[in-house]
């Protein structure tokens, strides 16, 4: 394998930055580079002055060397902090890549760790949502996985799937009148709770999902009820443009808040009203689609009689401060000019996303494990029913095994390319 060069830090400029270097070249990479170490001790981090190719001082950093399999790659690997000046990271680069390396890919670092069984693929995804997550609950979810918390609770279920496997292919020779007692009706009620835990699982990811992306809260509503007004109320600034002229607002506006600990993308839509307007009619199409793909929808406007609830839905009386006489049926009575009971719609708002998703000890927080929970979880239920209608027990276990494959999709320490390449291309460069 060949050695690699990236910085690990946002380039820019800085107080520190740091560069990484891993590969069999790394020792003699680092020699090269400064003058105060020749004799390279495994984690012993020593100060020392960088020399360019004609040997002149352009910088001093601190350099820690870790010696395979010991490190974080699993092979040898520096850390070069240096001086935040883009010009001087570029030279440390450059100058790494004469001495034998090459630019790291995207998640290179993290892909050679997990090629070298430093982690599997869950724990390499938990790097990657722990570094993306947008809050930091978030953050505490990725750090449990990355201990191995989904790792030990898929290999639980794998374990006990092998189990009911293993006590069906022992009776596979034997004849149904010979079966154990009451094997079939156990088997049913372990594999069961199996789809059930995989179930929750799949409802923990949707809450999970709001903690590491990000929750989509869409204010909705005619023309003039004061959704801009709101927008800015929530947003404690003037974001957006506000009057008295029907379609002011004409495409949608976002800006990100943080309620509770919840980051929340905050979104204002254009006005919904009959219009010959094109432009007017562009703008409600887009309004539309914010609903339907929001976690939780601000409407400003009454319940509609003998209307399906929408679970997402908050119905909203604006503009209490005018003191005019309404109708209708609200969920919050406010005023987003006045700031009267904004609380309490901040409060409906949480609510509503605590509604969505359970809590689950197994923790998903990539599309790609939820997937495979699917699959894994589709083909548990297939084993049940086949086993309520009495199907052959050799049916029964090629569905538990089908169920297996798609748990170990989730762990496994080898894979295809192109599932590594997805998994590794939307991490920084420097990890």
């Amino acid at each position: 394998m060949d050695t690699v060069v990236a910085c690990s830090t946002p380039f820019g400029s800085s107080a520190i930055a740091t560069v990484r270097i891993s590969g069999p070249k790394t020792k003699n990479v680092i020699s090269r580079l400064q003058k105060t170490e020749k004799n390279l001790k495994h984690n012993t981090p020593f100060l020392s002055p960088l020399l360019d190719e004609d040997l002149s001082v352009f910088d001093e950093a601190l350099i820690n060397v870790f010696f395979g399999p010991s490190s974080y790659t699993g092979e040898d690997l520096a850390e070069i902090s240096c001086h935040g000046n883009p010009i001087i990271i570029e030279k440390v680069v450059s100058l790494s890549c004469l001495y034998g390396c090459r630019i790291a890919e995207p998640g290179e670092f993290t892909k050679r760790a997990y090629l070298n069984n430093k982690m599997d693929l869950s724990q390499a995804e938990a790097v990657s949502s722990l570094i993306a997550s947008k809050s930091l609950a978030g953050t505490k979810l990725s750090y449990k996985n990355l201990e191995g918390g989904l790792a030990g609770q898929v290999l639980s279920i794998k374990n006990s799937i092998i189990s009911i496997i293993g006590e069906f292919e022992f009776n596979l020779d034997i004849s149904e009148e010979d079966l154990q007692p009451n094997l079939i009706k156990n088997s049913i009620k372990k594999i069961d709770s199996l789809e059930k835990s995989l179930g929750l699982a799949l409802e923990g990811f949707k809450k999970t999902n709001l903690l590491m992306a990000g929750a989509s809260v869409v204010i909705a509503g005619p023309t003039n009820a004061g959704k801009s007004t709101l927008f800015n109320r929530l947003l404690d600034e003037e974001r957006a443009i506000t009057s008295s002229i029907p379609g002011t607002t004409r495409d949608v506006l976002q800006d990100t808040i943080n309620l509770s600990g919840i980051p929340v993308v905050l979104k204002d839509t254009a006005g919904i009203r009959k219009t010959k307007s094109s432009i007017e009619k562009i703008g409600m199409k887009k309004t539309s689609e914010q609903i339907l793909s929001a976690n939780v929808v601000i409407f400003l406007g009454k319940k509609k009689k003998g209307e399906e609830a929408d679970p997402r839905f908050i119905y909203v009386l604006n503009k209490i401060d005018l003191k005019k006489k309404v109708s209708g049926s609200y969920d919050i009575k406010i005023s987003a000019l006045k700031g009267k009971n904004i609380k309490k719609l901040v409060t409906a708002i949480l609510k509503r996303l605590s509604e969505q998703g359970k809590d689950s000890n197994i923790i998903l927080t990539s599309k790609r494990q939820k997937e495979n929970v699917v699959g894994s979880k589709g083909f548990l239920k297939k084993s049940l029913e086949g086993l309520k209608r009495g199907a052959s027990l050799e049916l029964v276990v090629e569905d538990l095994n089908s169920s297996l494959s798609f748990l170990d999709n989730i762990t496994k320490k080898t894979t295809k390319d192109d599932i590594l390449s997805s998994v590794f291309s939307s991490f920084c460069v420097g990890k």
